[in-house]
């Protein structure tokens, strides 16, 4: 069985954001579960890409095909070139992890998407008018999806219920994360130097993801206000890629006061975000909706205490590991960080449930059950 599948998105912006950790970790665990298998498994992985680069190289066995064509977005380059390209390789399932799913597909070439969120139909005004669009394409085309792969069953509902998908074709996969010891252990070592070179101190709060809208960060720099009232030392760092809203945050912390101490460094590498998760006193992630929401394993990884939004995909993720509040009283955001701040015993305790819950997901496993739908959606 020979395996398509598309990792354009390495190749685009959103290579450093929740779709390319999980194409990244999947491919990871893809390789660990064939390279095991070894004479047992049969399948061919064929990587579609910009070029070939480390992020191709590193995956071993996996053969790869340069595309110049489009790296974003739904195009008729993609309804037009897929069948063509499927039919040469010779592609059995064809695995689309972002991009839409062609509508026009090789006689026996089966299809698997996933799909992250349904955010965009949930919450109208999330993204803008042109990406929604897109995205409102690429859920129509889902519907021709053999299998679909959520994160979440939060997901998987929400793709049953609004998309009119049946059941039977949308499997869970939850996603994981890879953050090594070794890793751990050289941030711990760096974090001296690591916070001068960012301008920073301890203690301080941090949020990671992005400036999207969901994210509710303007729910995070009221309730940091709150708290900076009592405890003038105490700092917030917005981690992520800047975007549309991002100048809004800003007048809005000068507006309550706490621009000084609210750092937005922008887009944060791997190594030095670790050390941030390892410096902070706990993850303020109170989003308006998730997927899934790797930010959360992320922190409980380094040992990292969460307060999380009660959105059903965190509560998942999260279980009795975390802390909640209410996504839109940012009183009840300070009083969960005020709890993590002010009882050590609490966040050891959620540090140490955080790791061991962690720990029960792996980039492995969600490799194994998406070789299993590739089977499924092949027989």
């Amino acid at each position: 069985m020979r395996i398509g599948i598309d990792i354009r998105a390495l190749g685009s912006a959103s290579a450093g954001r929740g779709v390319g950790t999980y194409i990244r970790g999947l491919l990871g665990g893809l390789a660990g579960e064939i390279e095991e298998a070894g004479a047992q498994r049969s399948q061919d992985v064929v990587l579609f890409a910009h070029q070939r680069d480390g992020v191709l190289s590193s995956a071993g066995r996996f053969e790869s095909v340069a595309l110049s064509r489009p790296r974003r977005g739904i195009t008729l380059w993609d309804q037009i070139a897929w069948p063509l390209l499927l039919s040469r390789r010779r592609i059995a399932v064809f695995h689309s992890p972002f991009y839409a799913v062609p509508r026009l597909r090789p006689s026996g070439c089966r299809v698997v998407q996933t799909i992250h969120d349904l955010t965009p139909l949930k919450r109208p005004g999330s993204v803008p008018p042109r990406a929604a669009r897109i995205f409102r394409a690429n859920f129509q085309l889902a519907r021709t999806a053999d299998r679909i792969i959520a994160p979440s069953e939060a997901t998987r509902a929400d793709v049953i219920q609004m998309l009119g998908i049946d059941a039977g074709r949308v499997q869970v996969v939850p996603e994981a994360c890879d953050i090594t010891d070794a890793e751990i252990a050289a941030a711990d070592e760096a974090l001296p130097r690591t916070l001068a070179r960012l301008g920073l101190r301890r203690p301080y709060l941090i949020h990671s993801g992005g400036h999207d809208m969901i994210k509710n960060l303007s729910g995070v720099v009221a309730a940091f206000s709150m708290l900076a009232a009592s405890r003038r030392e105490l700092m917030l760092v917005i981690a992520g890629a800047h975007g549309p809203g991002s100048a809004a945050l800003i007048a809005r912390s000068a507006r309550l006061g706490v621009l000084d101490r609210v750092r937005m460094p922008g887009y944060i590498p791997r190594a030095d975000l670790i050390v941030l998760y390892r410096g902070a006193s706990a993850l303020v992630y109170p989003s308006w909706m998730e997927g899934f929401g790797l930010p959360l394993l992320e922190a409980m990884t380094c040992g990292l205490p969460v307060v999380a939004s009660r959105a059903a995909a965190l509560q998942e993720v999260g279980g009795d590991a975390c802390l909640y509040a209410d996504a839109v009283d940012p009183a009840s955001i300070a009083a969960a960080c005020a709890r993590i701040l002010d009882e050590p015993d609490l966040a050891a305790d959620l540090a140490r449930r955080g790791r061991a819950r962690a720990a029960g997901y792996s980039w492995r496993h969600a490799a194994r059950r998406t070789l299993e739908i590739y089977e499924e959606a092949a027989a």
